[in-house]
């Protein structure tokens, strides 16, 4: 119990020696933890039970993918004349608003799909763009692993509790998924309405038109390597549960089992992580995300469905405790280097993962349309292999990562 309470108490300490501006963001980020799976999961869920078409969800989250870069660039114009903590607020405002058209208006067209996640980009957008900045600017070098590390803990713990309740909540009442989307929507308003009191510095959106160093190809390419990887989880996870082994009760329990071997997973590798051992573990997480895929080709049953959800949720956890700390030092760097600024380089990294996550959806849809039968299996395992032959390119070129 001492050594408890000895723990406790050191964990809030290095809580408590973060800036006030990353404490309220650690708050914020919570808040939109707590509703980000029930409008993630549970929105592909509503899609995929009332059509069974596997298209309609491509579409609905490349509407997504396509509106976060191109929001990305219009935030910059917008904080010219709005506070960047009203943005942020608009920002999970309509990010909710476009879960909520899904469910309450059954226009069930690829073009009101496609539309729907548009709507839902445009909140993702304005919610990230400023995020990523006040992420930026309110950690260092010495902070940023930790503080990755404790929101990725926190949206753990939310992931763990919230999809069981809400499946179960789906499933015995009559207008489940309707409440369920309010719910979240409420709170993803309230986890903006959490920075509006206080005041945080405008971003530089002054154009910078200094050519890049070559060094930040690096960063390019690794960031569309994680996009890729990082499309298909967003579908294929809900059509496997959902086809295989049950209904909304399983999906909420399975992703809650998912979340907690995620943390398992990242708590080990954290002990040992450094940014200097980054080559290693990014190129296991890729080959680990190909490999999940493999089994697939053999047929879709509870054995190789379980297989891909339990390799597929640990490097994907992982990849990104990884690459965070490394890509925002990155970043640091190449406005030392090019005198840019760090907003442009936020659009930067937005625009090409989603470059990396398009593509895949693009492949995933051709397959949905040309070999149906084997079309999850190739996704799965295309995303791994693409993103290691990109992530393979960009680390023979790198310079040396911060140990």
């Amino acid at each position: 119990m001492n050594a408890i309470k000895t723990r406790i108490r050191r964990e809030l300490s290095h809580f408590t020696s973060l800036p006030q501006t990353a404490r309220l963001l650690t708050l914020s980020y919570l808040l939109r933890s707590i509703a980000y799976p029930l409008m993630s999961i549970f929105t592909g869920a509503y899609i995929w039970r009332t059509t069974s078409d596997v298209t309609l969800l491509i579409l609905y989250f490349m509407g997504n993918f396509l509106a976060l870069p191109i929001m990305f660039s219009l935030n910059r114009l917008l904080l010219r004349r709005i506070p960047l903590k009203h943005l942020y607020l608009l920002g999970t405002v309509l990010a909710g608003f476009g879960p909520i058209l899904v469910i309450f208006q059954r226009h069930e067209t690829i073009l009101s799909y496609f539309l729907y996640g548009f709507v839902y980009g445009i909140g993702n957008g304005l919610y990230w763009a400023n995020r990523n900045f006040l992420t930026l600017t309110h950690t260092t070098s010495q902070t940023r692993s930790y503080f990755t590390g404790l929101q990725f803990t926190l949206s753990t713990l939310a992931y763990m509790a919230v999809p069981p309740l809400a499946g179960w909540f789906v499933v015995v009442t009559q207008n489940g998924y309707e409440l369920v989307a309010l719910t979240a929507s409420l709170i993803f308003i309230a986890s903006g309405l959490v920075m509006r009191g206080n005041a945080f510095a405008q971003p530089d959106v002054t154009p910078a038109r200094t050519p890049l160093s070559r060094t930040w190809n690096t960063a390019r390419l690794l960031t569309i390597a994680i996009g890729c990887v990082d499309s298909v989880i967003y579908i294929l996870p809900t059509v496997l549960i959902l086809s295989t082994l049950g209904n909304e009760v399983v999906l909420g329990w399975v992703n809650g089992l998912a979340a907690l071997l995620s943390a398992a997973a990242s708590y080990v590798v954290g002990r040992k992580y450094r940014q200097s051992m980054y080559t290693k573990v990014f190129t296991a997480m890729l080959v680990g995300f190909a490999v999940a895929g493999l089994p697939l080709f053999w047929g879709i049953g509870v054995l190789t469905v379980a297989w891909y959800l339990l390799i597929s949720t640990v490097v994907d956890s992982v990849i990104w405790i990884a690459n965070e700390p490394v890509l925002m030092d990155m970043m640091d760097d190449e406005v030392k280097r090019s005198g840019t600024t760090l907003y442009r380089l936020i659009i930067e990294r937005e625009r090409y993962l989603n470059i990396g996550r398009i593509s895949m959806l693009l492949l995933l849809l051709v397959a949905t349309l040309v070999v149906r039968e084997h079309a999850i299996a190739i996704a799965a395992t295309a995303s791994g292999i693409v993103g290691l032959g990109i992530a393979g390119v960009a680390l023979r070129k790198r310079g040396s990562f911060r140990g």
